[in-house]
């Protein structure tokens, strides 16, 4: 049996972003806020593939991301700092993305608390987070696919509690702990919080990169 979703709700991993996974290594990129000098640099001199965990930037961002990245090597898993127009745009890994040989699962989307500042579709979007619906989807599609590793802009309700004593929940936050609640993968990547954070709770390895903090998983962390 496989979960069916549509092209809309999952996009399945470029092969050349599996085959790093499996082979010279995948690197993660932690929020870049509009700074893309620093991440062309990240990115320009390393042979690989790359996922960057959400809030890119806006739109000159994703224009110049279009213009000037190789997005069957580097992939962005949206946060809620991104422009949603781009969000089925090819250097998108959509609402939901799933390599099925690694294992590698990555879910998109934050809450905004400094929304009431922001001017919709302009630097804030209505549909930053899942909608319900759409959450429930990626929680049925986990349970079933059962990843080894999460890459997500947020992270579950627990470990926002225990890495960064945040006790308000949101649509993200609720679904990625019921996911965590169903089945524990051996390390969930993050950014959203501007902090960098190495803890294990309950059996999984959660990692909080801070603002353009990277890491390599290689073959030995999926294989």
């Amino acid at each position: 049996m496989k979960v069916e979703s549509t092209k809309a709700e999952i996009k399945n991993v470029s092969p050349n972003i599996a085959n790093a996974m499996l082979g010279e290594g995948l690197l993660v990129i932690g929020d870049v806020h509009g700074k893309i000098n620093d991440y062309w640099k990240l990115v320009n001199f390393r042979k690989g593939c790359s996922i960057q965990v959400g809030d890119f930037g806006f739109k000159k961002q994703h224009d110049w991301f279009l213009k000037n990245i190789d997005y069957t090597q580097n992939q962005i898993n949206f946060g809620n700092h991104d422009d949603y127009s781009y969000l089925y745009e090819p250097h998108s890994l959509s609402n939901w993305s799933y390599a099925y040989e690694s294992k590698v699962m990555t879910v998109r989307g934050a809450y905004s608390i400094d929304k009431v500042y922001r001017t919709e579709n302009l630097d804030w979007w209505a549909n930053e987070e899942l909608n319900y619906e759409e959450m429930q989807k990626a929680i049925d599609f986990y349970n079933f696919n059962k990843p080894k590793i999460m890459i997500t802009h947020d992270c579950p309700d627990y470990a926002r509690r225990y890495l960064f004593g945040i006790k308000d929940k949101s649509i993200t936050s609720n679904g990625l702990q019921v996911m965590f609640e169903n089945h524990q993968p051996d390390m969930w990547i993050f950014g959203h919080h501007h902090k960098s954070k190495n803890e294990v709770i309950n059996g999984t390895r959660f990692i909080c990169l801070a603002e353009l903090e990277t890491m390599v998983l290689s073959c030995p962390d999926i294989g």
